[in-house]
């Protein structure tokens, strides 16, 4: 009996989420055109579309093979559809990479490795200078270089801190590694050795990141400092570092309706994903299972799809259109960022920038952020909330800075939105597929996105407003991160939890799934962009108090980085 109340509980809530959706004939040909691309993009046999891999390429030109059915034309590189980038997929050292200290020679791994910032660079017949902790602070009143000539010269630096202090340390701002090694850089030594004098756990990696930029000279980690003293005449050093990239080729995808328009509307939508899940981000790394991403991102790849099809014709000319399907998103948007420094169109005429990232699971809401880049989006998402007899609700956001594509297009000074239908536990996970993906409801996005192509002017460039965001984007370099997946569909004060990462720290100081953070680090936290703000200025190993509420309870816990 529950089981046939159940039954008819969940037919009814089908029912009534149909009939929302209700499609015109016109739309069900849409759906079931997007349903036969999201089948194949979101199937095994693509193997999670991870940058670089068979099955990014299979994506890739899958999207070109419906841009050139749909007679759009390539816009890539050399008259095709693709536009390729390199990406680096590992950086290790190599055996050859030695350190002889006062002629003594030691072992790499065991005693001293290169960093991140280590250029392949070899250093002799040189001499080592104690420069303390590295750090320039004139407000401070504060200079480990002065009185020292260091041009020519390796360095030594200790980690550590002249407080003795992490978290509260009034030298936070010349803590970083990045920042020690470019003052360091600037001042002309050759090359770097950092020492540690304290916890040892804040001892760098070794493992050597794939998307950090090199110094120009050698730098390394000596975990024993006693190698390091005073003799008359100065210490000699050796360093030769000998790091190895292995590089692999991402695929953009782009194709262009030329309407002989004065500006573009450019629409956009990655199409990788992360493969086995070997591609940091994944939920469940250690897997080993496809991760097929049927709602991140073949949802928006194949309404990018279908918008190339609808677009070309004639009522909509009023623009030019260029569709671009990026790889490299979930490496750190590298797909879009590299072709916003080689585009293959004349950007400025581009009035705006349209991303769909996971638009497959519209409930009742839908979120548009970058709100902020443009004054006429106030009055257009006005227009876009009239209607609202399928999508009932429309939340914005008003940051052009995000996780996905449209950011590349804000920070180059063109108005961006990101249309998006809300984070679910299957975020990032093997069990994002398609039997969970709401089709009519992308339909219904699909439309909104027509219609706002409809209302927009095109006798004019659409003004662009740079929001708070992008000038704290540089500060707002997160060194720490609490493991949660925000709720970016809740729309109420404070940061609303969605799920919790295991391992991280908000699993270990025991928040949950519906928690919402109110406080953080004694700052309050209205928004996710006061939380971005506050995160930022946490450093690895500081302790925090977060303030939260649970089932309407506020509660206080301590949190470690």
């Amino acid at each position: 009996m529950k089981k046939n109340i159940l039954f008819v509980l969940v037919s009814i809530g089908l029912l009534v989420n149909a009939t929302a959706q209700k499609l015109s004939k016109k739309e069900t040909k849409s759906l079931k055109r997007i349903q036969s691309h999201v089948n194949y993009l979101a199937s095994d046999r693509l193997e999670g579309r991870g940058t670089g891999s068979a099955g990014e390429k299979l994506s890739a030109e899958y999207v070109a093979n419906q841009f050139k059915k749909n007679k759009i034309s390539a816009k890539g590189d050399n008259g095709t559809y693709f536009q390729n980038f390199e990406i680096t997929t590992l950086r290790m050292a190599k055996d050859s990479s030695k350190l002889l200290i006062n002629n003594l020679p030691l072992q790499l791994f065991a005693e001293f490795y290169p960093i991140s910032y280590s250029a392949n660079r070899k250093i002799v017949d040189t001499k080592l200078v104690l420069v303390g902790y590295g750090i320039s602070a004139p407000e401070l009143n504060y200079d480990d270089y002065a009185g020292k000539d260091i041009k020519g010269k390796v360095v030594v630096i200790n980690i550590a801190t002249p407080d003795s202090q992490q978290a509260h340390s009034k030298f936070i701002n010349y803590l970083s590694l990045e920042t020690r090694v470019k003052r360091a850089e600037k001042l002309g030594a050759t090359g770097i050795i950092f020492i540690n004098n304290g916890d040892s756990k804040d001892n760098p990696s070794g493992e050597l990141a794939k998307n950090v930029k090199p110094s120009s000279i050698p730098v390394f980690f000596l975990n024993n400092s006693k190698y390091i003293f005073e003799i008359p005449g100065g210490m000699p050093v050796m360093m030769k570092s000998v790091i190895v990239s292995i590089a692999a080729t991402g695929h953009n995808v782009i194709a262009y309706k030329n309407n002989k328009a004065k500006y573009t509307v450019i629409i956009g939508a990655h199409h990788d994903h992360l493969g086995y899940g070997e591609i940091p981000g994944s939920r469940e790394p250690n897997s080993n299972a496809i991760h097929n991403g049927a709602d991140d991102n073949a949802s928006g790849t194949s309404a990018l799809i279908e918008l190339s099809k609808q677009l070309k014709k004639r009522k909509f000319k009023k623009f030019n259109y260029l569709f671009i399907a990026f790889s490299g998103e979930e490496m750190g948007l590298i797909g879009s960022k590299y072709f916003v420094e080689n585009p293959t169109i004349e950007l400025n005429n581009a009035t705006c920038m349209i991303n769909m990232d996971m638009v497959g699971r519209l409930k009742e809401t839908l979120m548009i952020y970058g709100t902020g880049t443009s004054p006429y989006w106030n009055e257009a998402i006005a227009l876009l909330k009239q209607d609202s007899s399928f999508i009932r609700k429309i939340n914005t956001s008003e940051s052009g800075i995000g996780s996905s594509d449209h950011t590349s297009f804000y920070l180059d000074s063109i108005p961006a939105l990101h249309f998006f239908t809300g984070q679910h536990d299957e975020y990032h996970k093997p069990s994002d597929d398609v039997a969970l993906l709401n089709l009519n409801g992308e339909v219904k996005v699909m439309g909104k996105i027509i219609k706002l192509i409809t209302i927009m002017p095109s006798a004019s460039q659409l003004k662009y407003t740079a929001d708070t965001s992008k000038s704290d984007s540089k500060r707002t370099a997160l060194k720490v991160t609490l493991g949660i997946m925000p709720d970016y569909i809740y729309d109420s004060e404070g940061i609303k939890i969605d799920g919790v990462k295991d391992g991280k720290p908000a699993a270990a100081a025991g928040l949950q799934k519906g928690d919402i953070i109110i406080g953080l680090a004694g700052e309050k936290i209205p928004n996710m962009q006061a939380y971005m703000k506050v995160l930022a200025k946490i450093e690895k190993g500081q302790k925090a108090e977060i303030i939260y509420i649970r089932n309407g309870v506020t509660l206080t816990t301590e949190v470690q980085f």
